[in-house]
């Protein structure tokens, strides 16, 4: 049973009424208003899975609210379906040209209407997924980039004070890691702490320390980020960003 949120907008307090309740029965968390006032607002404030709202809302533009909506960075991303007693072809075009993404009849059954609701928000649910992925994917590019830039820096070679040499790596010297200093490797290239790579590999803080203690010693260098650099150089990470 869904427990998503959503805001339904109608100037008709009885169809709101009733609409709120058959949604409530699906399991949703709905907000409501009779009028459009600091909607937009509202929809930043709640951040709601969906929009419920009266094309002849009273007193309003309901065409505005959803232009005004889907110009906002936070809130664009949410569904508007727009409710019409007989909607028009104009009407339906209108509707859409401003980002709405349904318009329903008022007397649609309830089950196809609580389906076009659900199909909407599976919609923003599906974005949400997108955004959050692309959101990790920045940050790990950030990661990344910043061992590299690392890696690439001239670096003394501890207590002897001679500077190692930015030459082309072969990947000669991955091929002597282990399998398990391997998948380490990769994990760490992924931006994992320690605690969260022991967690997944199923072995102990200590275990994962001296693991990686090994990789920084075949590897040459003195710091999990110079070994991550490492990984990218060698290919064995493919999304730099």
């Amino acid at each position: 049973m869904p427990n998503e949120t959503v805001l339904v907008i109608d100037s008709d307090a009885e169809y709101l009424h009733r609409l709120k309740e058959g949604i409530s029965q699906a399991g949703y968390r709905v907000l409501t208003s009779v009028d459009g006032a600091n909607m937009k607002q509202v929809a930043r404030d709640e951040r709601p899975d969906a929009i419920i709202l009266d094309f002849d809302l009273a007193g309003n533009n309901a065409l505005e609210i959803c232009r005004q909506i889907k110009g906002d960075n936070v809130v664009k991303h949410t569904p508007v379906i727009f409710t019409h007693n007989k909607p028009k072809k104009e009407q339906v075009v209108a509707a859409l040209e401003v980002g709405g993404h349904d318009i329903i009849p008022r007397k649609l059954g309830d089950e196809e209407f609580l389906a076009r609701l659900a199909a909407a928000v599976r919609l923003k649910q599906g974005i949400d997924r997108l955004r959050l992925q692309n959101s990790k994917l920045e940050a790990l590019a950030k990661h990344v980039r910043a061992a590299v830039q690392h890696f690439e820096q001239p670096r003394a070679m501890e207590g002897a004070g001679v500077e190692l040499e930015d030459t082309d790596i072969t990947g000669e010297a991955i091929v002597r890691l282990t399998r398990r200093e391997t998948e380490i490797l990769q994990l760490l290239a992924r931006g994992l702490s320690n605690e969260v790579i022991s967690n997944q590999l199923y072995i102990s803080p200590t275990t994962t320390r001296n693991h990686i203690q090994n990789i920084l010693g075949k590897l040459g260098v003195h710091s999990k980020l110079e070994a991550v650099a490492y990984a990218v150089r060698a290919g064995y990470v493919d999304f730099v960003g």
